[in-house]
């Protein structure tokens, strides 16, 4: 068996770990691999990730009113370094 490691952000790391003993996996590895399985086989389908233009972002999170334009900067600052938008 191969052995690799991923990072994930804290929140999903503690969703994996709420759902792992949900659903009776006694560790994290197994829920994972449970996951690959089925998307292996058909089960479980995932969609292409599709960048938006960054304007179109910002002017997404301005419309919603919740953010301020410091955050809302922010945040199209960082996706802009991320390897789908630094191209």
């Amino acid at each position: 068996m191969s052995t690799f490691t991923i990072s994930l952000p804290d929140q999903i790391a503690r969703q994996v770990d709420v759902h792992t003993r949900k659903l009776g996996f006694s560790t994290r590895s197994e829920f994972i691999r449970s996951l690959l399985r089925r998307y292996f086989i058909g089960e479980l389908s995932l969609e292409p990730f599709i960048p938006k233009p960054l304007e179109e972002i910002k002017s997404d999170l301005t419309g919603t009113g919740k953010y301020g334009e410091k955050f809302i900067d922010s945040v199209v600052l960082g996706l802009s370094k991320s390897s789908p938008y630094a191209r």
